[in-house]
């Protein structure tokens, strides 16, 4: 066996394209301002729909609410209505 063998590897070098910046030719190109642009509109627009729903489920919410108290002042008079006389004497 030679010490070569037992020799832990080397660490690759980088070449000179790995650490720099070289613009490619060609390809898609964007612009940075209308990507942001685009960005915060995808923001707006999720925000606006995720509001929408919340005021659609409040409303739905307030409905069934009116709805519920309704039934229970219909359950309370209804009650009332035929409560016996001696009851409502005693109340």
């Amino acid at each position: 066996m030679s010490l070569a063998q037992n020799a832990p590897p080397t660490p690759a070098v980088p070449d000179d394209r790995a650490t720099e910046f070289t613009a490619v030719q060609g390809g898609e190109q964007y612009s940075g301002g209308s990507l942001l642009v685009e960005a915060y509109a995808a923001i707006w627009i999720i925000l606006m729909a995720w509001i929408f729903m919340l005021w659609r489920k409040q409303a739905t919410l307030g409905e069934r609410l009116d709805g519920l108290e309704r039934t229970i002042d219909r359950a309370a008079a209804e009650l009332e209505k035929n409560a016996s006389p001696s009851a409502r004497a005693k109340g």
